[in-house]
């Protein structure tokens, strides 16, 4: 049992010291990348005289940066973060994480090789998180890429909800659009109940045409999309100029929500969701709109009390409602003739 052990701690040394030699051999670089359910981590390592080779080492990450890209299902990956080190042999490793979005196949490029000095190496592998091996190539200067599927390695349900309802947060507090129309129904409310029903009218209709634009049953360009966001706009500040007592803001805001989903939608597709068919889909969407709702809320909960409070006295009510919906037409008005052009 002992002799069993020791054999097999001999043959992990070896191992462990073999891909720690290719790692660091001249003229033979590793780049290994790790699938996790958040994020895709890729990092390089470079021979000292590699690294020597194009700078000593300090032109390294610029050379990553400039030779690596990652693709899922047709979509380029943005660099997050980056970072580097050296090790105690010299070696170079730099570090690049990319926001993992959904999707199946993946596509690591890398002109590294040809970069490097003729019959340089570059060893790719593609794994999970926890080691398992999906894909593994040699990469010279007539092969520079490789693909892999990770449908399989699973995204992971609380991680995934709360970064999709983070993004819906983050993206109705930076949606001025989608704010001031929402600011210009609220701001001739008079009760708690009927901003509830407007803000919610608003997510429910921009959930349904979120939906469909995602999955590609609806798809209408930004061209027309946005012009009829900022329209969306002036038709409520103009009628809060006309009617004096609007009623049923909420038929409204679900009108208009349908148009303003087809704007939010974008979010979603530039992260890949939606892009590998329908079935991976209902949780991203349904946290995203969660967290839409919970920012749409947290504005109204700030701004009605201020909007109820300059409209106080009663004589100044109608001032303020018609002063802030000249505001909402020109805004909107500039958006649209923007957005037209």
């Amino acid at each position: 049992m002992k002799l069993a052990s020791a054999v097999l701690t001999g043959v992990l040394v070896a191992l462990a010291a073999t891909a720690r030699l290719l790692a660091h051999d001249p003229g033979l670089s590793a780049l290994d990348v790790r699938i996790g359910d958040r994020e895709i981590v890729a990092v390089l390592t470079l021979a000292a005289a590699d690294a020597r080779s194009v700078g000593n080492g300090a032109a390294v990450p610029a050379l990553v940066r400039d030779s690596l890209e990652l693709w899922l299902d047709g979509r380029r990956l943005p660099a997050l973060t980056t970072s580097d080190w050296s090790d105690e042999t010299g070696g170079v490793h730099s570090q690049i994480t990319y926001e993992r979005p959904g999707g199946n196949a993946l596509v690591v490029r890398s002109s590294i090789v040809k970069r490097m000095a003729r019959g340089h190496r570059e060893l790719l592998s593609i794994r999970t998180d926890n080691g398992t091996m999906l894909s593994e190539r040699m990469l010279d200067g007539e092969s520079s890429e490789t693909t892999a599927d990770i449908s399989t390695v699973t995204v992971r349900f609380g991680r995934s909800f709360w970064q999709f309802y983070r993004l819906g947060v983050r993206h109705i507090l930076t949606g001025y659009d989608h704010l001031l129309f929402l600011a210009g129904v609220l701001v001739v409310l008079r009760k708690w109940r009927d901003v509830f029903q407007a803000v919610t009218a608003f997510t429910l209709a921009h959930s349904i045409t979120l939906a469909l634009a995602t999955t590609g049953v609806v798809l209408i360009p930004a061209r027309i999309v946005e012009p009829l966001i900022a329209a969306s706009i002036v038709f409520v500040g103009v009628e809060n100029l006309v009617k004096r007592e609007p009623v049923s803001r909420w038929k409204l805001t679900f009108g208009f929500g349908l148009v303003h989903g087809l704007g939010f939608a974008t979010a979603l597709r530039d992260l890949g969701v939606g892009a590998g068919g329908h079935t991976a889909i209902a949780l991203p969407l349904a946290s995203f709109n969660l967290g839409v709702e919970a920012g749409q809320m947290a504005v109204a909960c700030l701004v009605v009390p201020l909007f109820w409070w300059l409209s106080i006295p009663s004589t100044s009510r109608l001032r303020f409602a018609s002063a802030w919906s000249v505001l909402v037409i020109g805004a909107g008005s500039y958006w649209f003739v923007e957005r037209s052009l």
